[in-house]
């Protein structure tokens, strides 16, 4: 897995109610920890640590409502 992950695109999922949407993402050693630390700093969470096929994510924005993803490799 690189360094780092530039965007994520969704696919359109008709049962889903997110609808489709590219976001920039980052990879973190620790989402939970990072999650936490930007509430500490003023971020909102917008989407809570969150476990997905290889991956746990979450979804935080800056005080000033600017939004990105944070993923984590997991081994399963």
């Amino acid at each position: 897995m690189p360094d780092d992950v530039v965007a994520v695109m969704t696919p359109i999922d008709e049962a889903s109610e997110i609808p489709p949407h590219w976001a920039v993402n980052f990879c973190v050693d620790d989402v939970d920890t990072k999650t936490e630390h930007a509430a500490t700093l003023g971020g909102q969470l917008l989407l809570p640590p969150t476990d997905t096929p290889g991956f746990r994510s979450a979804v935080i924005a800056d005080p000033q409502h600017g939004v990105i993803a944070i993923s984590a490799a997991t081994s399963t």
